[in-house]
């Protein structure tokens, strides 16, 4: 069949409705042109198919999966042999449910600790993500199974995340938000990418002609599927335009959009039949997918092993671990008894089984005397539990305390507050530690914490959120069985205030300043000299390893790398480079490689680091383009506050000098953007549209916008964070897309919000 000649013999009707999903997870089918539908499915760290009541939050049924580590645990390990091979797996059981396309992995940056989704994406670093996430996406994609990387892009907070304008410059845009985008695209080569719902610089990402049409399709050279995130697309024509393929779920009026604009001239037919052509591509991609059994346990335990080389050891005083067979052991807290494996929203896994913390003990060798919950995991005090657990701790030896943050904390579509722990975990701790006994702190959380009150245990684990094998891998750590090699892929700073762009975070609801620019975590406190409490790629082990003999040679770095304690262990040897950038007081060292390696206790092997075309480039923002030139600083250490050796490099010609460059007070304040204040409006004087969102409907004239907005504003109050925070800024087309009405219904919605109601309920009724 000559699918481009059966593409254009279709009508434009046609044509139209296969931009649109036919289902919430299916994609539109063709049988004059061998197009069949395809099933999607969310999947960052685990399959979530619906069976019942499907929506893209998390809150329907679904078969079971395996629920492995978070992305946030899984870039810990610094592995990404590891990554590809879960990516292996993920693509394994996506067969065998007839899945033919996950929905990952997510890379956007964690420029704040605060957002609710921080747990989904890999690391506050660009390359590390990218590097990451490329691997991930190979391992999908093996036996076939499509890959969809998002969300494109520069996507850094859940709190009005479909309304809020990113204002960035284009050399923070370029080093910082796209570099890990273009890696994965360009070493992974994923079959999709999905758009953000947000916009960047005034423009929506979904409908950016520039940023789909001119960076990703034009220079990265990117021919697969694009795609909107499900009810992401505000201006279906513009979207079309751009370059994207696909809008999810199925929106019967954005298709007569798209008709309309091709019969009146304002849309090209080609590029309509273009999209068709790569949708085409990706179903018959589909039906060769290879689909086998899947061996369920094996599955169990492959996410055991990853969790392994994920956990993060921060603190291990005088040697408090590993345990002893012969101390006596008291478990305490909630999260040991309920474990927090992963978070919450659209990547929500139904597992297989869940193994946790107070079960491996059990099972285990250690001498074991009981279980305490000791606090309320909503943060409430008890005294009785605090008292319960007290009392059994002081009949123990060592205590291992569960701490974390619950699952109404770190979830999609909200953001967290504070990074605290609940004060009633905190205080728990310093009572513990009072009985002067042993205590371990086992933490469960998708990311960063304040941990001031380290001070109290003598040992602090941060398994992050590691999936459904999580307490079989936290105490095959604690009991030494396996040697922690995990290191942090983001800064722990000491306090929230201590973020470079915590003043402005959080500070409007319909604009995020981009004014720390390229000092993001750890390039910020490295770059100023400012402290932390855990650096980036921070982590310990229970054997200590040397670098010697550090050889910088044009292709890269070779160092040698020596266990030099009593036990087998691994770790990760880190390479930063440092550009010339004569018009900043202070240039930022940045990771361009990293190694992880096994080494017997007394072995030592040479590694090599290779530079890639990431390297030494810097946006070059008076050319548009990248260049490369000067003298780089070349560091090798093994985390991003504590090199162990340094050397120069020459490539290319030096850049100019600069006469006065920009201090970091410069730098940021020249950033900040003039405050857009949102229109104020009085009952009765608001058209409107399908972009108006549904909390500000009570300024409508109609009735049936009022009833709307007040239906919206008691969700606003509800305990459920998810809808909560989604009703305070979701412009109305989102709801009409999922109510499934046909373009006269939505002018009849419209119509009767704007005072004209029997009209309007008329076609909202009839569709006519």
């Amino acid at each position: 069949m000559d699918v481009k000649k059966g593409i254009r013999k279709l009508d434009i009707s046609v044509k139209s409705k296969l931009l649109t999903g036919s289902a919430f997870w299916r994609t539109a089918e063709c049988a004059d042109i061998g197009m069949e539908a395809v099933t999607v499915s969310d999947g960052p760290h685990g399959l979530r198919v619906q069976d019942k009541m499907p929506n893209h939050l998390g809150m329907g049924t679904s078969h079971p999966s395996t629920c492995f580590p978070t992305a946030a645990a899984m870039a810990c390990s610094w592995d990404t042999e590891l990554g590809e091979e879960l990516g292996e797996y993920l693509g394994r059981e996506a067969a065998a449910m007839g899945v033919s396309m996950v929905l990952g992995p997510g890379l956007n940056l964690k420029r704040s600790p605060l957002c609710g989704r921080n747990f989904e994406y890999f690391s506050e670093d660009p390359y590390l993500s990218g590097k990451f996430a490329a691997a991930y996406v190979r391992g999908i994609q093996k036996n076939g199974t499509a890959a969809c990387i998002k969300h494109f892009a520069v996507n850094s907070r859940e709190r009005g995340r479909m309304v809020y304008d990113c204002i960035v410059d284009e050399q923070t845009l370029r080093e910082s938000y796209l570099s890990s985008f273009e890696i994965a695209v360009k070493e992974g080569k994923p079959a999709a990418v999905m758009t953000a719902y947000n916009k960047i610089n005034g423009v929506y990402c979904n409908g950016n002609e520039r940023l789909i049409g001119g960076i990703l399709r034009g220079e990265w050279g990117f021919d697969g599927l694009v795609i909107s995130d499900w009810g992401g697309t505000f201006d279906k024509v513009a979207s079309v335009r751009s370059g994207v393929d696909l809008e999810m779920p199925r929106c019967d009026f954005s298709a007569t959009e798209v008709e309309k604009a091709v019969k009146s001239g304002e849309l090209d037919e080609r590029i309509v039949d273009k999209s068709i052509e790569r949708q085409q591509a990706f179903s018959a991609a589909a039906q060769r997918v290879r689909r086998e059994p899947v061996d369920w346990q094996a599955h169990s335990d492959f996410a055991a092993k990853c969790a392994e080389n994920s956990i993060v050891l921060l603190k291990n005083e005088n040697s408090a671990l590993p345990l002893g067979k012969s101390e006596k052991i008291a478990v305490i807290g909630d999260f040991a008894s309920n474990a927090r494996y992963q978070g919450a929203g659209s990547s929500l896994v139904n597992p297989t089984k869940v193994t946790g913390v107070l079960d491996a003990v059990k099972s285990s060798d250690l001498n074991y005397i009981g279980f305490e919950r000791g606090f309320k995991r909503d943060g409430g005090r008890s005294v009785r539990l605090s008292d319960r657990a007290v009392k059994l701790a002081s009949e123990a030896d060592t205590v291992i305390l569960c701490l974390g943050l619950g699952e109404g904390i770190e979830l999609e579509s909200c953001d967290r507050s504070n990074i605290d722990l609940p004060a009633n975990q905190t205080e728990l701790l310093a009572r513990l530690s009072a009985l002067g006994k042993k205590i371990i702190v086992l933490l469960f959380c998708g990311g960063v914490v304040e941990t001031s009150w380290d001070k109290n245990c003598s040992a602090l684990i941060h398994c992050f959120l590691s999936g459904q094998s999580c307490g079989t891998a936290a105490v095959k750590v604690l009991t030494g069985e396996v040697n922690p090699s995990g290191r942090l892929t983001e800064s722990f700073p000491r306090a929230l205030s201590e973020v470079p762009c915590a003043e402005i975070y959080n500070k409007y609801a319909y604009k995020m300043d981009y004014a720390e620019g390229i000092y993001v975590g750890y390039k910020y406190y490295g770059a100023l000299g400012k402290s932390v409490k855990y650096p980036f790629g921070y982590g310990l082990s229970y054997t200590q390893f040397d670098c010697s003999d550090f050889v910088l040679t044009d292709e890269g770095v070779k160092v040698k790398v020596k266990n030099v304690g009593g036990r087998d262990g691994a770790t990760a040897v880190q390479m930063y480079i440092t550009a010339p950038r004569p018009e900043l007081e202070h240039s930022p060292a940045e990771l361009k490689g990293f190694k992880k390696i096994f080494l017997r206790s007394g072995e030592q092997r040479e590694i090599f680091i290779p530079f890639d075309e990431y390297s030494f480039r810097v946006w070059d923002g008076e050319n548009s383009r990248w260049s490369e030139g000067g003298i780089y600083k070349v560091q090798v250490g093994f985390d991003s506050l504590n090199m162990l050796f340094c050397g120069n490099i020459q490539r290319g010609a030096s850049p100019a000098a600069c006469d006065s460059p920009q201090s970091y007070k410069e730098y940021f304040d020249s950033r900040i953007s003039p405050v857009q204040p949102k229109v104020k409006h009085k009952k009765g004087d608001l058209t409107a549209t399908v972009m108006t969102e549904i909390y500000d409907l009570r300024y409508c004239k109609g009735f049936v916008a009022r009833l709307f907005s007040f239906i919206a504003s008691l969700y606003s109050r509800s305990k459920d964070e998810i809808l909560s925070n989604s009703m305070t800024h979701l412009p109305i087309r989102f709801i009409m897309l999922f109510m499934h009405y046909n373009e006269v219904q939505v002018e009849g919605f419209l119509e009767a919000c704007n005072g004209k109601f029997f009209r309007g309920v008329k076609k909202i009724i009839f569709k006519k």
